[in-house]
């Protein structure tokens, strides 16, 4: 399963390019694009994915595979994540926007539901 800040960038890049030029989400695309880009360097394969994504952004093949390849360069650079968050914060996108912090649950636990829940409008009932 994706981490939720893959998909949330993966996302705000396709989605960006697909409004209109100068507009907020546009702008939003652009510079984590330009992020996106830099961290990539010579790594062909994501920057052909990434320029695919800008040029189509309503091509959900393409934005699969810039999931993919944000989620193998948060696997694989331990700082990637805490730049990418600080750049979406600085695109006004708050931590807890787009980090899951996930619950691990271990050993001989007996453990009945486990509900994680950000925001609630409403009710909520079991």
């Amino acid at each position: 399963m994706a981490e939720p800040i893959s998909l949330a960038v993966a996302s705000l890049v396709a989605g960006g390019f697909l409004a209109e030029a100068g507009s907020g989400a546009w702008r939003t695309a652009t510079r984590l694009a330009a992020f996106l880009r830099g961290k990539f360097g010579t790594d062909q394969e994501a920057v052909e994915v990434l320029e695919q994504c800008e040029v189509e952004p309503s091509n959900e093949a393409a934005r699969n595979r810039l999931l993919s390849a944000i989620e193998s360069y948060l696997g694989s650079d331990s700082a990637f994540r805490d730049e990418l968050l600080s750049t979406l914060e600085s695109e006004g996108y708050a931590r807890d926007d787009v980090v899951n912090d996930r619950i691990s649950i271990s050993g001989h636990a007996n453990v009945g539901k486990v509900v994680q829940i950000k925001t609630v409008q409403g009710d909520v009932s079991f």
